[in-house]
């Protein structure tokens, strides 16, 4: 019988196979968020503190870094707190924040899923970005948390994709074709009832996203499996010749060719929450 730690190990291994895949064909926008981040960023000294919630492989946070550090003083010391659970992220986002020129950001990895997490410290920017999904149940309650979390001038961001992108359809289909897997996802616009639930103020940014799907078209590719698995958020191998074809038509429906490539839209949108100060 397997443990719970072991499925979970696994299951962060298969995942993390199909995110590489996903991520070398992601025509993804980082610049809206980043730009939200310049804008409503008020620093204010000893230090600027950051925690990243579900930081995958460390690719945006990265980014982050870069922006916050052309933006603040020399004077200003740069906190960066990252809570990932998956083993094989953590491991490619310390391979990334120990570079020399990280040297001067004091880091933090912590390993625990964000339900389990807890720390007193207050920070200027919290960000989920592209990891709310995985939190089912919790989203209000984490939006809720990170409020009190921060600091009077800081913000919450949360980007998802919109109820456009494909990837919906896709999981969904997967869900009623073997009766696994997930049949409701978290998506902005459920995000945005959410928080207007919780009587707080937002701004929300849309925007285009792509993803290259030419992959998933090959016969007996290694890396389109891993991306169709992605799509599925499962184990693609489990559908039978007949499912993986309805699968291929889903994304059929939604191509664009481009030079060769077959594109399809995966819409996102960014929301930032400044923190609400109660007078």
């Amino acid at each position: 019988m397997i443990s719970a730690t072991e499925l979970e190990i696994k299951l962060y291994e298969a995942y993390d196979a199909s995110y590489q895949v996903f991520l070398q064909n992601w025509q993804v926008n980082r610049q809206v968020a980043l730009d939200l981040m310049q804008k409503h960023l008020k620093p204010y000294s000893p230090q600027i503190a950051v925690l990243s919630v579900g930081a995958g492989p460390g690719d945006f946070d990265v980014q982050v870094i870069f922006t916050l550090k052309q933006q603040i003083s020399k004077e200003l010391k740069l906190r960066y707190v990252a809570v990932e659970p998956n083993h094989l992220h953590r491991q490619r986002y310390e391979q990334k924040i120990t570079a020399p020129e990280f040297a001067d950001v004091d880091w933090k990895v912590h390993p625990e899923k964000i339900e389990e997490f807890w720390t007193d410290e207050k920070f200027d920017i919290i960000h989920y970005t592209h990891s709310m999904y995985h939190m089912p149940g919790y989203e209000k309650q984490l939006v809720q948390r990170a409020m009190e979390m921060l600091k009077d001038h800081g913000f919450l961001i949360l980007t998802l994709d919109t109820t456009d992108a494909v990837i919906y359809d896709t999981i969904f289909k997967y869900a009623a074709l073997t009766g696994e897997g997930f049949t409701e996802m978290l998506q902005m616009e459920k995000m945005q009832t959410m928080v207007d639930e919780l009587g707080l103020s937002y701004e929300v940014v849309n925007y285009p996203e792509y993803m290259d799907v030419t992959l998933c078209f090959q016969d007996n590719s290694l890396a389109g499996k891993a991306l169709m698995d992605f799509f599925c958020q499962a184990d693609s191998s489990q559908l039978s010749d007949e499912q993986r074809q309805e699968m291929l038509h889903v994304l059929a429906s939604h191509i664009s060719e481009q030079e060769g490539r077959k594109i399809v839209p995966l819409p996102a949108a960014t929301m930032i929450i400044p923190k609400q100060i109660k007078s």
